[in-house]
C-alpha cells in the first residue's frame, strides 16, 4: 500500500512550488500564495497520516486489522477533502480545484468500499478489496495529476 500513496502524496506536493513567486498584483499574488498555503497545509497534514497508517498493512496483519487501518485511510481522505473544500480558491483555477477536491473524493468512496468488502473477509472479498484500492490508487494518481498540472499552468503562467 505505501508504495501507489507515495504516487498520490508526490503529485499533492508539486503544487508547492506553484504561484508563490507569480506576477501581478499585490492582493493577487497574496490570494493565490494563500491558496498554494492552504493546499499544501491540507496535503503536508495527510502526508503525515498516510505515513503512520500505511504501513499497518501487512503480510501478516489480519482482516481486521486491515480494515481498522483502512477505516483510518478513509478518515484521513475525509480530512483531507474537508480541508481543501474549505480553502478560498482564486477564481482561475476554480473548476481544477473542484477537479482536486472530487479526485480525493473519488478515492475516499473507493477505500470504503475496499473497507466494507473487508467486514467480511472472504478470500474473494479480500481480492476484490486489493484490486479496488489498488485500481482507485491508480485512477487518483492521474487525476491529481492532471488537476494540479492544470493550476500550476494557470498559476504559473502569470509569472
Amino acid at each position: 500500500m505505501q508504495r501507489p500513496l507515495r504516487f498520490v502524496l508526490l503529485a499533492l506536493l508539486a503544487l508547492s512550488a506553484t504561484a508563490l513567486a507569480a506576477c501581478g498584483g499585490a492582493d493577487e499574488r497574496e490570494a493565490k500564495n494563500a491558496y498554494v498555503r492552504g493546499v499544501n497545509a491540507a496535503q503536508n497534514e495527510f502526508a503525515s497520516n498516510v505515513s503512520t497508517v500505511s504501513g499497518e498493512i501487512t503480510a501478516t496483519s489480519s482482516s481486521d486489522e486491515d480494515r481498522r487501518t483502512l477505516e483510518r485511510f478513509e478518515t484521513a481522505i475525509q480530512d483531507v477533502v474537508r480541508k481543501l473544500r474549505a480553502i478560498e480558491v482564486p477564481d482561475d483555477v476554480q473548476t481544477e480545484h473542484e477537479q482536486l477536491t472530487a479526485a480525493m473524493g473519488g478515492f475516499g468512496d473507493d477505500i470504503k468500499e475496499a473497507t466494507t468488502a473487508l467486514r467480511n473477509p472472504t478470500t474473494r472479498a479480500i481480492a476484490e478489496a486489493q484490486r479496488t484500492i489498488a485500481m482507485a490508487t491508480q485512477t487518483v494518481n492521474g487525476r491529481i495529476d492532471s488537476a494540479i498540472a492544470a493550476i500550476n499552468s494557470k498559476l504559473g503562467s502569470e509569472q
